[in-house]
């Protein structure tokens, strides 16, 4: 028989609670958090989900800033400042020479009323090296259009519906106008794309033709600021290409009697004058098709005009065209 004091030192066999609760202790060792692959791949998901809900963002507070468009070298300038240029002219050396210390200028008085005398002043003439408005030279051949963008408003754009020119040479849309061009999408081959993305890096001759619309809810000065702006930045888009400025068409006799959307031809002739300065000023062609278009009252012909008067019917676009390929300076070239 054992001792009573060898049987004190046994141990007691454990209950099944107590075995549970060890081996629950022992199975918690481990990591408190352990390495699953499906988290990882469940935070990339929400990363781009994120990432791109800022970009959608970003773009609605922003659309008119395109990171599709490449500026040309030196020439990215912000909203506000192109709003600036179209307001405040920049100095140039001659207005720098006009603003110094009358002790600089003094030599130079008698020099500057010589010019006074022999009529306008250096100031005064245009910037351009070409002819404008473009004079009549030899008809290029049809296929010569093919090679051109003609970018504009509905009247370019009936060009396209009418079948006179190529579906891709045509940038154009029934709701473009000078106020919405950074913003508008046109659909080219099948494609929505902006204006301004289509046209980066081109160096096609590129026909402009912008005004119409505009003109019938403001005025001519508001109008060519924001072409100003427009040509502009298609110049810093596509500094490779050749521009063509087309002056606007007339508009019929009823047209003018409109008391809504309604245009007088005097108000377009105005603007054709400040698109003539404009082209000399940004050293690009200037092209008359206003004159083409007017008959002998200076208005457009009914026939030439669709229902609402202010936007050409397939006859007057056939006039149109022919003017421009009667009007490409001849020592113009297409590009190879």
């Amino acid at each position: 028989m054992p001792s009573g004091r060898n049987s004190s030192y046994r141990k007691k066999p454990l209950t099944r609670s107590k075995r549970r609760k060890v081996r629950h202790k022992k199975q918690r060792r481990g990591p408190v958090m352990r390495f699953r692959f499906s988290r990882l791949i469940l935070i990339w998901i929400l990363s781009l989900i994120i990432c791109f809900g800022a970009y959608l963002l970003s773009r609605n507070l922003h659309p008119d800033k395109d990171v599709f468009v490449k500026p040309a070298a030196g020439t990215e300038v912000s909203d506000s400042e192109a709003e600036n240029e179209t307001t405040e002219p920049e100095q140039t050396p001659e207005t720098q020479e006009s603003e110094a210390p009358a002790e600089e200028t003094s030599e130079g008085e008698g020099a500057e009323g010589e010019g006074e005398e022999g009529g306008e002043s250096e100031a005064d003439q245009p910037t351009t090296n070409k002819i404008n408005p473009v004079p009549e030279a030899e008809a290029k051949p049809q296929d010569f259009l093919a090679h051109c963008a003609f970018v504009g408003e509905t009247n370019i754009y009936n060009l396209g519906e009418d079948n006179l020119l190529n579906p891709y040479s045509v940038y154009a849309s029934e709701t473009l106008t000078l106020e919405n061009y950074a913003k508008e999408y046109v659909l080219l081959n099948g494609t929505t794309i902006r204006i301004l993305n289509a046209l980066n890096q081109a160096n096609c001759p590129i026909y402009l033709m912008f005004g119409t619309e505009s003109l019938s809810t403001q005025g001519a000065d508001q109008t060519i600021a924001h072409f100003t702006m427009l040509l502009g930045s298609l110049k810093a888009t596509a500094p490779e290409a050749t521009i063509f400025v087309m002056s606007i068409p007339p508009v019929t006799a009823e047209a003018e009697k409109l008391t809504e959307g309604g245009i007088k031809n005097s108000v377009i002739d105005e603007y054709n004058s400040l698109l003539l300065e404009t082209a000399n000023q940004n050293d690009v062609y200037f092209v008359d098709v206003n004159t083409a278009l007017k008959n002998n009252d200076g208005m457009l012909d009914g026939h030439l005009a669709t229902e609402d008067g202010l936007h050409l019917s397939l006859e007057g676009g056939m006039i149109l065209l022919n003017y421009v390929l009667t009007h490409v300076p001849p020592e113009y070239q297409l590009p190879e």
